[in-house]
């Protein structure tokens, strides 16, 4: 499943609207030339995956190696892992005017923030009939879902902020040649300190989303439900 956002920044003086204190001469040059960019954000979701190859002492030391530690008298039935990453890629034009001055700035830009590899784990300790299995099964299938839902919730106010980043750093200007590479660092840097903030608040609320699921009382539940 992936999500896509895509928004055209239509050219407009706002776009580049700055204090005119700040103007350099190359600034000025390069504003009269510049497009906007076709900016892109989106979510990709893996497909998910069930892997039974494991038992209880093999699942309880991966926990302990993704989370520190296993709530006392526990042994890990199930576990749902997943890698979070965000890329983003963009082409740049480079324009040399009459005058000399060089602009630099992206055509295109495309944001992505990708949830690869979603695997439930569930032990091979278990009878795929029994009871206990059936609940560990729903236990890691709701932290996958609490994942997606996060990413689904997030994806319209990273895709704020993240157009937000670009609008701030439009071009790059200069009057003497621009090395492509560093420009495009530069580029990258500037577009991910805009969303940085919110990645890092998505995270917190995953944690604390999944918290309340890996707890001694919510354990205590699951187990009296097989009894």
């Amino acid at each position: 499943m992936k999500k896509i956002f895509c928004i055209s920044l239509f050219a407009a003086y706002s776009f580049f609207c700055q204090s005119a204190s700040a103007q350099s001469a190359t600034d000025e040059a390069c504003r009269a030339v510049v497009r906007e960019p076709q900016v892109e954000v989106a979510v990709a979701y893996g497909k998910l995956k069930y892997d039974f190859s494991k038992n209880n002492r093999s699942l309880t030391r991966l926990h302990i190696r993704q989370y520190g530690s296993v709530p006392a008298g526990n042994y890990v039935n199930g576990l749902a892992t997943n890698d979070l990453t965000t890329e983003i890629s963009f082409k740049l034009n480079k324009n040399t005017l009459p005058n000399g001055t060089v602009c630099v700035y992206p055509a295109t830009i495309k944001l992505k923030i990708a949830m690869d590899n979603p695997t439930i784990y569930l032990s091979k300790d278990m009878d795929k009939n029994s009871c206990r299995y059936q609940v560990a099964l729903r236990h890691e299938q709701t932290h996958q879902q609490i994942n997606a839902e996060a990413l689904d919730y997030y994806l319209p106010l990273i895709q704020k902020q993240f157009v937000a980043a670009v609008k701030d750093f439009p071009f790059i200007s200069a009057s003497y040649d621009v090395n492509l590479k560093l420009a495009q660092e530069q580029f990258k840097d500037k577009y991910l300190q805009g969303v940085n903030s919110l990645l890092e608040e998505m995270k917190n609320e995953i944690n604390n989303e999944q918290s309340k699921l890996d707890n001694q009382s919510q354990y205590d539940y699951e187990q009296a439900l097989c009894k």
